[in-house]
């Protein structure tokens, strides 16, 4: 395949366990949600999770209810992880959709697949809306002389290590400097997608959920607080990733 849509997710979390099958609404989990979303974008899905046992249930449940590819590799190491499934099957770009993005917007990600290198989105974006697109070049330099165990879930600084030039994508002027959080880490944030989602159909389009919480700013105060804990984890395994490189 050409194009796919590649979904990192895992069952582990430090600060939410196993979000990514915590039900959100009525019977479906956050995978499916997350599943049914990247079908948008109308490319072959992969789901790339780890070889621990602690993923078994994951990949059991994807395959039982969800026809989609799955691949295991490298726990720490997602980059190697990500390198070997675009190796198996022959991808040459990717939409990288995290777990955690619930609400991720799948027309951001269905007009922007083209690239040479990477595309990422304005730093003042609200959290969970777009990750990056991929090409299998980029992934190749990113995991040329790695570690093999060595803790890649922020890429940033191999970005920077790397001499990687990334593009900005074009973003629609309602995402931006927003008091809303849309990504799934503690909580008050899986209080709120099962608000959201109890009001509109999982495939609803990221722009009409942006605009519903613009309208009821109440709903942005049971976890918008979060965003300043969030960015501080953030910086502290960028930080941590920049020693071990």
């Amino acid at each position: 395949m050409k194009k796919a849509v590649i979904i990192t997710a895992r069952t582990q979390s430090n600060r939410f366990p196993g979000k990514i099958l915590k039900r959100i609404s009525g019977k479906k989990r956050s995978i499916d949600i997350l599943i049914e979303r990247s079908k948008k974008i109308g490319h072959p899905i992969i789901l790339a999770t780890s070889t621990s046992k602690e993923d078994d249930k994951l990949c059991k449940h994807v395959k039982k209810y969800r026809d989609i590819k799955i691949f295991r590799g490298n726990k720490k190491n997602k980059i190697r992880r990500w390198q070997l499934c675009f190796k198996k099957y022959n991808i040459k770009i990717a939409s990288m959709i995290d777990g955690d993005d619930l609400c991720f917007d799948y027309n951001l990600y269905k007009n922007n697949m083209f690239t040479k290198s990477i595309l990422c989105c304005p730093g003042n974006i609200i959290t969970g809306i777009f990750t990056n697109v991929l090409s299998s070049g980029t992934i190749n330099k990113l995991s040329k002389n790695l570690k093999r165990d060595i803790d890649t879930e922020m890429i940033e600084p191999l970005i920077k290590k790397k001499n990687i030039k990334k593009k900005i994508i074009k973003i629609n002027k309602i995402y931006l400097n927003k008091k809303i959080r849309l990504t799934f880490d503690y909580k008050e944030d899986y209080i709120l997608l099962k608000k959201i989602f109890k009001k509109f159909s999982t495939s609803e389009k990221t722009e009409n959920i942006v605009k519903y919480l613009l309208k009821n700013k109440n709903l942005n105060e049971i976890n918008y607080f979060r965003e300043h804990d969030w960015k501080k984890n953030q910086q502290l395994k960028t930080k941590n990733t920049y020693l071990n490189l």
